[in-house]
C-alpha cells in the first residue's frame, strides 16, 4: 500500500496493532483460518506469512498492504454507508475499519485471498456503476449522492446483482471489525472485565428471595433469619 494511504481520514493504524485487531475479527467471525494456523492451500500464500512460529520479540509484518489509494478511499465510503456516525457512536471509518479491511485482504492466506478477490472485484464493479451514472469517472471520486445511489442499489437484496456476494461478505467484515473496537463495545453497552470499585449490597428483593430459599433448605436460625 502506498504511504499516502496512511493519510486518509481515520486513525493511523500501526501494522502490528492492525494484526491484533484482525485476529479479534477472525475470532468474531468464528474462523480458524487466520495467519499461519492450520493452512494447507494447494497454491500456497502469495507472500511470506508468519508461519507456525512467529518471532514475538521482533514482530514484523512480512506482506504489503494491497489496496491502492483509490480502492481505500472507496472502501472508506462503503464502510461509512454500512455503519455511519450515529449519536455518540463514531462512524466505521473514524475507528479505521477501512484500513482493517485493507490489512485483512492483504494477508497471504486462503480465506483472506478469497476475500481479496471478492472485494477487489466488487470495487471494480461499483466503479463501473458510478461511471455508468455519467456523473463520475469512478466510485471513489464520485459525489456523496452518486455514491449513495450506487450503494443503495448494491445493498438492495432484491436487485440480484453480481455484487451480492461481495456486499454480504464486506458487510460482515465491517460489522465484525467495528464491534471488536472500544467504540463498538460502547455502542452495545458491553463493559467487559472492569473491576468494581465496591460490591453493591443486595436489594430488598434479593434478600427476600434468599430468605425463601433458606427456609426451604431449613437454613434458618433461632431468630428466623437465614444464616
Amino acid at each position: 500500500m502506498s504511504a499516502a494511504n496512511d493519510n486518509l481520514n481515520g486513525p493511523m493504524l500501526d501494522r502490528r496493532a492492525a494484526l491484533v485487531w484482525a485476529g479479534a475479527l477472525a475470532a468474531a467471525l468464528g474462523t480458524t483460518h487466520y495467519y499461519g494456523i492450520g493452512f494447507g492451500a494447494a497454491d500456497g500464500p502469495i507472500a511470506p506469512g508468519y508461519g507456525r512460529d512467529p518471532d514475538m520479540l521482533n514482530p514484523v509484518v512480512p506482506w504489503p498492504r494491497l489496496m491502492s489509494e483509490t480502492q481505500l478511499t472507496a472502501t472508506r465510503a462503503i464502510v461509512d454507508f454500512i455503519l455511519p456516525r450515529e449519536g455518540a457512536a463514531p462512524s466505521a471509518s473514524a475507528v479505521g475499519v477501512h484500513k482493517l479491511i485493507d490489512e485483512w485482504i492483504s494477508a497471504p492466506y486462503p480465506e483472506q485471498s478469497t476475500d481479496k478477490a471478492l472485494i477487489f472485484d466488487g470495487l471494480t464493479r461499483i466503479d463501473l456503476m458510478a461511471r455508468r451514472s455519467g456523473k463520475a469517472k469512478d466510485f471513489a471520486g464520485a459525489s456523496k449522492a452518486v455514491q449513495a445511489d450506487v450503494l443503495r442499489t448494491v445493498a438492495d437484496p432484491a436487485s440480484k446483482l453480481a455484487t451480492a456476494t461481495f456486499w454480504k461478505r464486506l458487510r460482515r467484515l465491517v460489522i465484525g471489525g467495528y464491534y471488536t473496537t472500544e467504540a463498538g463495545f460502547a455502542d452495545i453497552g458491553y463493559i467487559g472485565n472492569v473491576a468494581l470499585k465496591e460490591y453493591p449490597a443486595p436489594t430488598p428483593e434479593m434478600r427476600a428471595a434468599m430468605e425463601r430459599v433458606f427456609q426451604q433448605l431449613g437454613l434458618v436460625d433461632r431468630t428466623g433469619s437465614g444464616g
